[in-house]
């Protein structure tokens, strides 16, 4: 019985063949490419800010410390509403009621000396002209803490569109300069990898916690810039 064989030589030209389409294939799929990176940024003026202001109330009882500072803290929301645009808003941020204890000398020990009553509200607002006005505002009808004050903006989006436009042409007009100091040709991107850097608030230290009832100058109030950022990473085909 005949047995049903190839010839060695018919198979090892096969194998070669196979070897040579593979090699060509993997020589044809790597791509020279060039990576560029690119940053963007834009600086901002503050469209918003928020005000945060407390009242706080002391009294040997609770009923009385809690009672004043509710009264104080009435006077303080009614002032700033009268002043105030439609679209800015007064959020109660917290309340607490807690002991104090001063140290007695003739016990050795501490004691009971009354109640602490703190009740704080954020303004926000985006009239940043009048913040000066609603501090002094509400420290003259009963506040004594300006706890803080940040400045932000409600276009995030449109500035951190500016920064990644900026970022890409920078990555780009990089990418131009080194292919042409290379002499090399960029024929299309093959990836980009964008970036962010969200804006943080920035919050302004006013000098002062405890605030008198008056004063006797109006209180200045400079908002600075806000910073968006972009980052972009793009690799190109060169030839």
């Amino acid at each position: 019985m005949a047995k049903n064989t190839f010839p060695y030589g018919f198979i090892l030209l096969i194998s070669i063949f196979l070897v040579s389409n593979l090699a060509f294939a993997q020589e044809k799929s790597e791509k020279s490419t060039l990576e560029a990176v690119g940053r963007g940024e834009v600086k901002i003026k503050p469209d918003m800010a928020y005000l945060t202001i407390s009242v706080e109330t002391t009294a040997k009882k609770a009923s009385d410390a809690v009672r004043e500072n509710a009264e104080k803290m009435r006077s303080v929301i009614d002032k700033l509403k009268s002043q105030i645009g439609k679209e800015d808003k007064i959020t109660t941020t917290g309340y607490t009621l807690s002991p104090i204890y001063e140290y007695n000398d003739r016990i050795k020990g501490s004691q009971l000396a009354g109640y602490k009553a703190s009740n704080g509200v954020v303004v926000e607002t985006k009239n940043l002209d009048e913040l000066g006005k609603l501090i002094d505002s509400a420290t003259q009808v009963g506040a004594n803490r300006v706890d803080s004050l940040t400045f932000d903006t409600d276009k995030r989006e449109e500035y951190r569109r500016q920064a990644l436009t900026q970022a890409v042409q920078d990555a780009k007009s990089t990418a131009d300069a080194v292919a042409k100091a290379s002499g090399v040709k960029i024929v299309k991107i093959l990836r980009i990898s964008p970036s962010f850097e969200v804006p943080r608030p920035m919050v302004r230290e006013l000098g002062f916690a405890k605030v008198a009832a008056t004063q006797a100058a109006p209180t200045p109030i400079e908002p600075g810039e806000l910073t968006v950022s972009a980052t972009v990473n793009i690799v190109f085909e060169i030839e």
